[in-house]
């Protein structure tokens, strides 16, 4: 029994998380009603809904791979964090977060 359990945590030891928290500046209240997701390779890992002060924190499984904020139906004006290699994507729906960021604070996400 007890290699059973050695075994789980063994494996336990080998799952990473990924998390994102922050704030967002936005002037449609309809914004709180719409999730925020962390996604990677296309699959959703973490959803939330923020709050109405505009502040989240998201956490999930995270792989070796980059992944992304996505939003759904609102668009990323802006954004500042002390984590280098992040960008807004092409549709401005997301920001991208480099392979290796398990950890990321966004300042302020301004929304278009």
């Amino acid at each position: 029994m007890s290699v059973l359990l050695t075994r789980c945590k063994d494996d336990d030891a080998n799952i990473f998380r990924a998390y994102a928290e922050g704030k967002f500046t936005y002037s449609d209240g309809k914004f709180l009603e719409d999730p925020i997701h962390l996604v990677s390779n296309k699959k959703v890992i973490a959803e939330s809904y923020p709050k109405e002060s505009g502040s989240f924190v998201l956490a999930g499984p995270y792989e070796k791979n980059s992944y992304k904020l996505q939003l759904k139906n609102f668009k990323i004006k802006s954004f500042s964090t002390e984590t280098a290699g992040c960008k807004i994507s092409a549709d401005s729906l997301s920001i991208e977060i480099p392979d290796g960021v398990t950890y990321i604070i966004f300042n302020d996400i301004t929304l278009k």
